[in-house]
């Protein structure tokens, strides 16, 4: 297995992009944003804006050096959220502050703009986030701190009916998987935010007795849930490894005495039959996966090759830490190769063509004509993700596709 992770000029393709940090902030409802930064920084976060239609929710205030310099700044964001409220005509219920690397080199006191703000419009909830990629390599990168900032506007409540938060994925886990059966079966209401449909729905998380984290950045602000509202959390994070996943369930219904658990056989017997037509159909047809369509793409890898499937690569830019043993697995029983798809040789496209592509870095690297055109897992979860990405496979293997007309249909902004 190869694979490169020196620092070096990298390769940004036209399939990068995604779940970026505007998109992410809008999940909260009844929501608004405005970003503080410099005219460069503004460009991806507002052509992203356009493309997945929330423009209307979205304003910024650009600052230069005179306004640094001067010593006004703070002063600036307040007159701004007033000239913006006038400008929108209504007063959301949330205002989503987000500021810039250059923020955090002033290291500026945000409270100064926050206190009269909140004096001024106490109806309202504002937060600070962070926009900041040269925290990618810290404890809190900018994902992590705007699923801290989005859940953190949760005030404490009394917990009531048995009810569950799914946090972590964006697009809400299909109420049809096991995962949703397992808990209502239990008796719980499943709560996610990508079903609120407004800011009172949104609040109600905070009445849940558990915290699901199905994506390792939301991890952080689980625990600060857990500390601020009382909100035990379990991180069951996306896994398309079977073993992994049943250690999870294990581990769900020994935290909430589950009377009625996995049918685990019951499961395994579906995914076999489903890898069975998808082989029939597919054959020996070699398999790419990438990090664009999953955050486990060595984990998919792993599961697709034990299924019998012809994986040739796994293109990513890094191997988490969640990531190291399917990694591991794959060095030693495969030949699947490790693609780097920002070094800067990634720019001499290859032409497999055939390839079955999971994912659109993968897809747009080989310049494929099969692809399934999935994004960080949007709704995959447990073995009904992995029984939905076989029949993806197996119908992205007899279809053709523009990969170019795929990438401008998700909004991609690079």
């Amino acid at each position: 297995m190869v694979g490169s992770n020196k620092k070096s000029l990298s390769y940004s393709s036209a399939a990068h992009g995604g779940w970026g940090l505007v998109r992410v902030g809008m999940l909260v409802p009844e929501s608004y944003q405005l970003f503080v930064c410099p005219f460069a920084c503004g460009r991806h976060g507002a052509i992203g804006a356009i493309t997945h239609g929330n423009k209307d929710r979205l304003s910024y205030l650009y600052i230069d050096e005179t306004d640094i310099v001067s010593g006004g700044y703070e002063t600036m964001v307040v007159q701004a959220v007033d000239e913006l409220l006038e400008i929108i005509g209504y007063h959301p219920k949330v205002l989503m502050i987000f500021v810039s690397c250059l923020d955090d080199l002033l290291g500026t006191d945000h409270e100064s703009f926050l206190r009269p703000l909140r004096e001024k419009y106490p109806h309202m909830r504002f937060t600070v986030g962070h926009m900041n990629p040269i925290r990618l390599d810290g404890k809190q990168p900018p994902i992590v701190n705007a699923h801290c900032k989005m859940y953190g506007l949760l005030e404490k409540r009394t917990q009531g009916a048995k009810a569950v938060n799914l946090i972590g994925n964006h697009v809400p886990i299909p109420h049809e998987g096991e995962l949703h059966r397992l808990l209502t079966e239990n008796g719980y209401r499943v709560r996610q935010i990508g079903e609120c449909e407004t800011f009172e729905d949104f609040l109600a998380m905070a009445e849940s007795h558990l915290n699901i984290v199905t994506r390792p950045y939301a991890l952080q602000a689980a625990k600060e849930m857990q500390k601020t509202l009382g909100i035990d959390y379990l991180f069951m994070p996306l896994a398309h490894d079977l073993n992994e996943q049943d250690a999870y369930y294990r581990q769900l219904t020994e935290k909430l005495s589950l009377d009625t658990p996995v049918q685990f056989q019951e499961l395994k017997n579906t995914i076999s039959r489903k890898a069975h037509v998808a082989l029939s159909i597919v054959g020996k047809q070699p398999v790419s996966v990438d990090f664009s369509a999953t955050l486990r793409p060595f984990s998919l890898a792993k599961s697709l090759t034990e299924l019998g499937f012809a994986v040739r690569e796994v293109v990513s830019d890094e191997c988490t830490p969640l990531e190291q043993a399917s990694r591991q697995w794959l060095s030693e029983n495969t030949q699947v190769q490790w693609i780097n798809p920002t070094h800067h040789n990634a720019i001499d496209r290859q032409q497999n063509k055939d390839f079955i592509c999971v994912g659109l870095e993968s897809a747009y690297y080989n310049n494929a004509r099969h692809v399934v055109g999935m994004m960080d897992g949007e709704g995959i979860y447990g073995y009904h993700g992995l029984g939905d990405i076989l029949e993806k496979i197996t119908y992205a293997s007899k279809e053709s596709t523009d990969v170019e007309k795929l990438i401008k249909s998700y909004g991609l902004v690079v």
